[in-house]
């Protein structure tokens, strides 16, 4: 018997990369919804698939993927969930609605919760193709990459039923990592979205500056995307050796005059987090 599920926004940019990847998997029997006539072409034109701007295949679902913007989950959600069958699975693919509480609960339906990780900077692998290279989410060519996983509701063997079936949304996949909702909203907003964008950004705007007096764009470019290899590799023990003394010196100088005191306390404190979560799943949407 093959599994019943909807891909819910399936014409989107997340729910192309999930239809690349589930499509041609035989033992599931799949209904893309995707309500904008655009998304519906996109399919068509893409994947050869026709789909339905009907909500009617979620009625009979045991799974339905939430490919969707998370300032619209509310929304959708107050529309899907209540035609879903009892224990059925609500599987989202980003933590914020669960998490701020805006995504639909039912008690008598699952909840899954995967986010992928993409391929990784430092892949350690072996003849990895050009293709694979430029793969900057995942599912391309041998470029595998790994997935952080939260189950809302749901017994352990849900959990692992849905483990597998989120490394088959998002094949190919290395390892996985089972968090709370909780923990996974640390990693993002917190982490990816609130300090490493804003940490590489500032990378960028140090680049701009150093072209802004003068220095060939180019010769910027190579000398900083080398060191930025060496600097991840120190900073993150990869390289197995140390930076020089002059450069940690320089480092140890340059901490206090960039970030400000408890920089990181400040974004991951539980109310920052809270204050994030809304703005991605409310204000946006204004």
């Amino acid at each position: 018997m093959k599994k019943k599920v909807v891909l819910l926004g399936a014409g989107g940019k997340m729910g192309c990369r999930v239809t690349a990847n589930l499509k041609d998997e035989h033992d599931l029997d799949i209904s893309y919804v995707e309500i904008s006539e655009a998304g519906r072409e996109r399919l068509k034109n893409t994947f050869g698939i026709e789909a339905t701007g009907s909500y009617e295949p979620i009625k009979s679902a045991e799974a339905v993927i939430f490919a969707v913007p998370d300032k619209l989950i509310k929304d959708i959600s107050k529309q899907v969930v209540p035609l879903m069958k009892k224990g059925a699975t609500v599987i989202g693919l980003d933590p914020a609605a669960n998490y701020g509480k805006v995504m639909m609960i039912r008690d008598d339906l699952k909840y899954f919760v995967v986010h992928p990780c993409h391929p990784s900077l430092f892949p350690f692998e072996d003849n990895l193709s050009l293709e694979a290279q430029n793969d900057w989410f995942g599912g391309i060519g041998a470029a595998k990459m790994d997935l952080v996983c939260a189950i809302q509701q749901g017994t352990d063997e849900d959990y692992a039923e849905y483990e597998a079936f989120a490394r088959k949304m998002f094949k190919p996949i290395d390892k996985t990592f089972r968090v709370t909702i909780d923990q996974m909203i640390m990693l993002e907003p917190a982490l990816v979205e609130s300090i490493t964008a804003p940490l590489v950004k500032g990378i960028r705007m140090a680049v701009d500056a150093c072209v802004e007096k003068g220095v060939p764009r180019d010769a910027v470019m190579s000398f900083v995307m080398g060191h930025l290899k060496v600097q991840f590799g120190v900073l993150f023990d990869f390289a197995g050796f140390p930076f020089s003394d002059g450069a940690n010196l320089a480092l140890k100088n340059a901490m206090d005059v960039i970030f400000k005191p408890n920089w990181i306390e400040n974004i991951m404190n539980r109310k920052a987090i809270d204050d994030s979560v809304y703005d991605i799943t409310h204000e946006t949407s204004k």
